[in-house]
């Protein structure tokens, strides 16, 4: 769900990440939905340096959209947050925390990076042995 806070890079990687894992890849744009929310919010905003509170938008934007897909789809949609963006307050509320369940919650974001070089260690080993 790009916007414009996103780097050209980030739907490359979305695009790499989908192919990997086998599974669909859909894109949702949510500018018109972010300049929607900008002009409704304009008139409490003047005078007010841009900061946080606008990028904060677009992820609420995206947990809204994923909500709705959940609900009309009969899906179940993950939260992103882990146990120490939770500790810290460094998620969005009702935008990454969104979801019905939390599977990274009680996992530190350091046992998620050894997990990642774990799986990406396999995953270079298994497929060096199918090459041969």
């Amino acid at each position: 769900m790009p916007s414009r806070f996103n780097s050209p890079s980030s739907l490359k990687d979305a695009e790499a990440l989908v192919k990997n894992l086998g599974i669909d890849f859909d894109v949702i744009p949510i500018d018109d939905l972010y300049e929607s929310y900008l002009k409704t919010l304009t008139p409490f905003f003047q005078g007010k340096p841009l900061d946080e509170t606008e990028e904060n938008i677009q992820s609420r934007i995206r947990g809204m959209i994923l909500m709705a897909l959940s609900n009309k789809l009969g899906y179940l949609l993950i939260s992103t947050g882990n146990k120490s963006e939770l500790a810290m307050g460094y998620c969005t509320l009702y935008g990454d925390m969104a979801g019905g369940l939390g599977v990274l919650a009680d996992v530190s974001k350091t046992q998620i990076y050894m997990l990642a070089r774990w799986i990406n260690q396999k995953k270079n080993h298994d497929s060096s042995i199918d090459d041969r």
